[in-house]
């Protein structure tokens, strides 16, 4: 079953913002992903996907038409039925991701225009309890 959760923030999602998604997977969980979307046309600034048949976590940029190299981590806390918490914070360099408060990865920013990252978007195999953005400072 294909979820879908939007959300648009014109004064753009980085660098300063951290999102923390909480949420549950269901127990044919295949995949899901969070997008950190452009404004401008269909590019993702970063894809961070976590995959549960392979125990694998895939980040990757789709920009000017193309996906970059993917960046997999085999750090993988995620369990079908199992709620989580997921928090991706910006800072001017990375994207820095942790899952129940352990960081796992960070993901250099490819898209350099930080301010045109201004959409969020969770699709595919979960079902979100909450989600919460919040300005942090920067140090």
């Amino acid at each position: 079953m294909a979820l879908r959760f939007e959300a648009s923030y014109p004064e753009g999602l980085c660098p300063g913002w951290s999102v923390i998604v909480k949420g549950e997977t269901s127990s044919s969980a295949n995949m899901f992903e969070i997008n950190f979307l452009c404004n401008a046309g269909d590019q993702i600034a970063f894809h961070f996907n976590p995959r549960f048949s392979d125990s694998k976590i895939i980040c990757n940029s789709f920009l000017s038409s193309h996906w970059g190299p993917e960046e997999v981590t085999d750090t993988f806390p995620l369990k079908a039925k199992e709620p989580f918490q997921i928090e991706i914070y910006s800072d001017p360099d990375y994207f820095h991701v942790s899952i129940d408060e352990n960081k796992i990865l960070q993901y250099k920013h490819r898209q350099k225009q930080l301010s045109a990252i201004t959409k969020l978007q969770v699709v595919n195999d979960v079902r979100i309890s909450s989600m919460e953005i919040t300005k942090r400072s920067l140090y």
